[in-house]
């Protein structure tokens, strides 16, 4: 069985880090890049690689994945980020199960590193995530950011680990939080959400902070789980405030303007 590794690139920090990545999926058949906007540095990382790189300006994280598809020749797929490694473990232990596969699709246990710290509480553990399939059993994936694959068969589930090493400093989280609150607040735009006010925007974080703080006790973690916590609910915070930007019946660019003509009329 021959075996296609999809690796994304997305961001820009990560030519310190792709290179790892694509070191621990270096036993598959064939290599395929997908970049969303990789600096010309880490390009230049993926091509001592894999030839095999492909452009995509979709901001839909599910065509990544289902371009993934359509440019692999492998039986089987792997889908990997830049900022995940497939462990030793792993590796021999897909190596073995595509000899005699037993499901059409797999469930891989994804350990995930939060600020160099491994995370055992809150909503990223246990983490499985469906990323290896046999190609002719993906019907397809779904979803503009939080995508979903849809398979024709049964799943099963590995059991050695795929390391996530997720949020390495803080100005990197900030820039993910900008990126996915754009995102997020115009699916929710979308999708007609009620008018956003302030008690909703209240109520949102002291949720969000109640959830993953305390229901998925991620004050076990120490201080990386108090980080962790305050930090998503932050950023579940931004995402309304953009959203609540984005109902306004007048921008706040317009806003402004109209401020100026004020203060040059002398009304203001």
């Amino acid at each position: 069985m021959k075996l296609s590794a999809i690796v994304f690139v997305f961001w820009p920090e990560e030519e310190n880090y792709v290179a790892a990545c694509l070191q621990t999926v270096s036993f598959a058949d064939e290599i395929i890049v997908i970049d969303n906007g990789a600096t010309a540095k880490t390009l230049a990382v993926c091509k001592e690689y894999t030839p095999k790189i492909f452009h995509t300006d979709s901001k839909n994280f599910s065509d990544h994945h289902n371009l993934g598809k359509q440019k692999a020749t492998g039986d089987w797929l792997l889908y990997v980020d830049a900022d995940e490694r497939v462990s030793a473990g792993l590796a021999d232990e897909i190596k073995s199960e595509l000899a005699k596969p037993s499901a059409a699709a797999y469930e891989l246990r994804r350990v995930n590193f939060f600020l160099g710290k491994k995370v055992r509480f809150g909503d990223r553990y246990p983490d499985y995530v469906t990323r290896l399939f046999q190609k002719d059993k993906l019907v397809g994936w779904k979803g503009e950011i939080h995508e979903s694959s849809k398979v024709d068969g049964e799943i099963g589930r590995l059991s050695q680990p795929l390391y996530h090493l997720t949020h390495r400093d803080i100005y990197s989280m900030l820039a993910k939080t900008a990126n996915f609150a754009e995102h997020e607040a115009n699916l929710r735009l979308a999708a007609g959400h009620p008018q956003i006010s302030g008690w909703r925007l209240l109520r949102i974080f002291a949720t969000e902070m109640f959830n993953r703080l305390i229901k998925l006790q991620g004050v076990r973690g120490g201080t990386e789980g108090w980080i962790d916590g305050i930090f998503q609910s932050f950023s579940l915070f931004i995402a309304y405030v953009r959203l609540w930007e984005l109902q306004r019946r007048l921008s706040l660019a317009e806003t402004y303007k109209e401020i100026d003509k004020k203060i040059i009329s002398g009304e203001l």
